[in-house]
């Protein structure tokens, strides 16, 4: 009898020690998978993509990739063709960054078939460009297609 009622009260005194430690965890802020109580595979409210700011705040960042298909210099604007040929128009600005061979978007024009990530923000209907990224293709040119 007194074995029991000391395995009883080791049991109770593990308990409590445990207790504040799982109550702690709760209120510790959202796990490293996203915000709290968000389900896995459920996109959060609002739309945000992942990477982006927290709904509500500054405009989330989205990417797209795909093949440069044209370049219109004179409406600032680029047409990207991504999976399942859809295309995607994205306007771009001197803030654009540009990262690869080419140090602007007008070099691009010359591209015409490389492989782009195009980090961009929505403003109304248009889509604009924050930041350009030229796949390197191993040992191919960019694409000069007659």
């Amino acid at each position: 009898m007194t074995k029991l009622f000391s395995l009883a009260a080791i049991c109770v005194a593990v308990m409590l020690v445990v207790a504040p430690f799982a109550a702690a965890q709760d209120k510790a802020g959202p796990p490293a998978g996203g915000p709290p109580g968000q389900e896995k595979g459920i996109p959060p409210a609002g739309g945000q993509e992942k990477g982006g700011p927290p709904a509500g705040g500054a405009q989330a960042a989205k990417t797209f990739e795909g093949q440069l298909a044209k370049v219109d210099t004179a409406a600032k604007t680029i047409t990207v063709k991504g999976a399942g040929n859809m295309e995607m128009e994205f306007a771009y600005t001197e803030q654009t960054q540009v990262s690869g061979p080419e140090k602007d978007v007008q070099g691009l024009a010359s591209k015409t078939g490389s492989t782009l990530r195009v980090t961009y923000r929505e403003a109304g209907a248009n889509k604009v460009a924050t930041r350009i990224e030229v796949a390197e293709r191993g040992g191919e040119k960019g694409g000069d297609k007659k």
